[in-house]
Order: structure tokens, then C-alpha cells, then sequence
């Protein structure tokens, strides 16, 4: 089981997916699972398409839509959520810090608020708190590295993990694989609008 913070869809041309979650089973060749939501997808040895779109991109989007190209036209149709500019300073200071260590105190100095209003204004816009928001940057940062070419060891340096084995632990409490395990056998793109798409075998 694992969870992650983008809402997914799941989506199969030649065969049925079976994913369990929410004390339910889900057999179809259309799945949507919400973010955040612990999940578990049973092994299949077609491609299946992977779809992992930021929430506050899916206002009125949910498992109706069954179709990929449904799904991408509605997340690249819908309006990204109006971001405090105070958050979106933070936003940035985190980005530029990700290859070091990132203090809380430096990110909230960024953003020039309180503490307290720092913590509640952030998980309003952000959706989640600071620690798990850097978390899911980093990784995102270290997949991509990975896809560039970079080995597991240098994806994780460059994301700022402090060592390739909490990279890994990360990656399978995110995605429920490890990087040596699959990562390698996936190919991801990412898309315009917060979008990443990608092919992912069992």
C-alpha cells in the first residue's frame, strides 16, 4: 500500500486494473484515485498509462471521466487555484533550496509572515504541510534527474535527500516502488499544467 499527494488515473487499453483502497476493490480499465488516498494495484503484466495530476487542478474532475484524452483535456482546461503571493515567495525560496538542507525559519523569513500564520495561510493554498510539500519536490526532482540519465545515488543528492536510501524509502512510500526495483522500467514525462503522464509496466 501507498499513497501520494497527486490525484491518479489509471487507464488500459488491453486489460482490466484491479486496485484496492478505501476498504473497496476497484476492477475496471478506468480508475481514479484520490490524492492522498492508500492504495494498492494489483500486479498486471500489460502497459498501463499513469496519469498524476496536482489536486487543486481538479475541481470538478473525478472518476466520471474514463477516457484519456477526457483527462487531459480537463486538468489542461481548468484554472490553477489563486496562490497567496506571500506562498508563492516561499514557493520559490524552496525551489532554490532544494539541493541543501531547507530551514522552516528561512521559508517563512521568504514569505515575511508569523510562524502561526505561516503554517495555516501555507496548507490552505498548498494543500499540505511544508515538510510533506518539500518531500514531494524533492522527489519529483530526483525522478526526473533519473530520467535524464543520472543514477539513483546523484538523483538523490541533486533533490537534496540525505542519502540514496531515503530517497528509495521515499519513493516506495509514494509510488510502492523502489528505484532499483522499477523506476528505471518507466518511462515519465511531464506535461504542461502540473501534468505528468507515464507508462508504467507490472
Amino acid at each position: 500500500m501507498h499513497a501520494h499527494y497527486p490525484a491518479q488515473f489509471i487507464f488500459s487499453d488491453t486489460s482490466k486494473i484491479s486496485v484496492a483502497f478505501d476498504g473497496q476493490q476497484l476492477t475496471g480499465r478506468s480508475i481514479f484515485i484520490p490524492s492522498n488516498m492508500p492504495h494498492l494495484m494489483e500486479p498486471n503484466h500489460e502497459a498501463v498509462d499513469l496519469f498524476f495530476a496536482e489536486p487543486t487542478l481538479l475541481t470538478g474532475i473525478n472518476g466520471e471521466i474514463m477516457t484519456r484524452a477526457d483527462c487531459m483535456a480537463a486538468v489542461e482546461k481548468s484554472q490553477p487555484p489563486l496562490v497567496d503571493q506571500r506562498i508563492m515567495r516561499a514557493l520559490e525560496a524552496i525551489d532554490q533550496a532544494l539541493d541543501d538542507k531547507i530551514k522552516q525559519a528561512t521559508i517563512i523569513r521568504a514569505a515575511g509572515m508569523s510562524k502561526s500564520n505561516f503554517t495555516k495561510t501555507f496548507r490552505a493554498n498548498i494543500g499540505m504541510p511544508l515538510r510533506r510539500y518539500v518531500l514531494w519536490q524533492r522527489l519529483k526532482r530526483a525522478v526526473l534527474t533519473i530520467q535524464d540519465g543520472s543514477d539513483a545515488t546523484h538523483a538523490a543528492h541533486k533533490a537534496g535527500f540525505s542519502d540514496s536510501a531515503h530517497f528509495s524509502r521515499t519513493m516506495r512510500e509514494t509510488f510502492g516502488v523502489t528505484p532499483t526495483q522499477s523506476l528505471f522500467k518507466i518511462k515519465m514525462t511531464p506535461a504542461s499544467r502540473h501534468l505528468i503522464s507515464s507508462d508504467h509496466m507490472f
